[in-house]
């Protein structure tokens, strides 16, 4: 059974629960998910730094491919554009499971963060141009300054996703593992309809804090949403 959606709040629960997670909401019912997803499945390799990680965000590798296939498709079902930031080797296969023709855009920073992984891909070729994107853009990284004080391990760029969020200029938002709630902030300080899923309560105490200091960028009048 569908759901209204509660617009600007964060649900401290697994985004596949059956009382108010993604099955409850309405078809196409969003203009755009943006997240990035929890680690990929049986992750066991043996470097330190990665098991460190591994423990420090409690995740306990019990994620399997079939649960993220599950997720994946209620978005698709929800949303009319998706963008995830990858982590791990397997989202390789989840990707091109979904979208076999999907576009890879990597860019190598040397000396400052190694390289970034961003794959854009939207369902039933809602955007005709995807692969003809010619705007490189050089995003500050400094995420220890920008981050300062938060709990989570991982937090995303809050530049990276502001710039994202200005160029496809969606209605509407919805990130089903907001982590630290950079998507949250950013949506916020550009008025936009967000929607949050987080199933570690912990992290409340970044997401709130993240709000509680955001400012809200005057509006511009417009008539162009999310290219549908």
């Amino acid at each position: 059974m569908t759901k209204p959606i509660e617009w600007n709040k964060v649900i401290y629960a697994d985004c596949m629960n059956e009382e108010n997670g993604l099955s409850t909401l309405e078809d196409k019912s969003i203009d755009l998910c943006l997240t990035d997803p929890p680690f990929s499945v049986n992750f066991k390799d043996g470097k330190e730094g990665y098991k460190n990680h591994r423990r420090m965000i409690n995740y306990d590798d019990k994620y399997s491919f079939e649960w993220h296939i599950k997720w994946f498709n209620e978005i698709l079902r929800i949303c009319n554009g998706i963008m995830v930031y990858p982590g791990l080797k397997l989202f390789y296969d989840f990707i091109q499971y979904k979208k076999p023709n999907y576009t890879q855009k990597i860019i190598y920073m040397p000396n400052v963060c190694g390289y970034f992984h961003a794959y854009y891909f939207l369902p039933y070729g809602k955007i005709k141009n995807i692969n003809k994107i010619r705007d490189i853009k050089e995003i500050p990284m400094n995420l220890s300054k920008a981050h300062k004080g938060l709990i989570h391990p991982s937090p995303k760029p809050f530049f990276q996703w502001e710039y994202i969020l200005k160029k496809l200029n969606p209605l509407s938002v919805i990130d089903p593992f907001l982590g630290s709630g950079t998507t949250a902030e950013v949506c916020t300080k550009l008025g936009i309809k967000w929607l949050g899923y987080e199933i570690n309560e912990v992290y409340s105490q970044d997401i709130n804090k993240r709000l509680k200091n955001c400012k809200k960028e005057p509006q511009q009048i417009t008539l162009e949403g999310f290219k549908r």
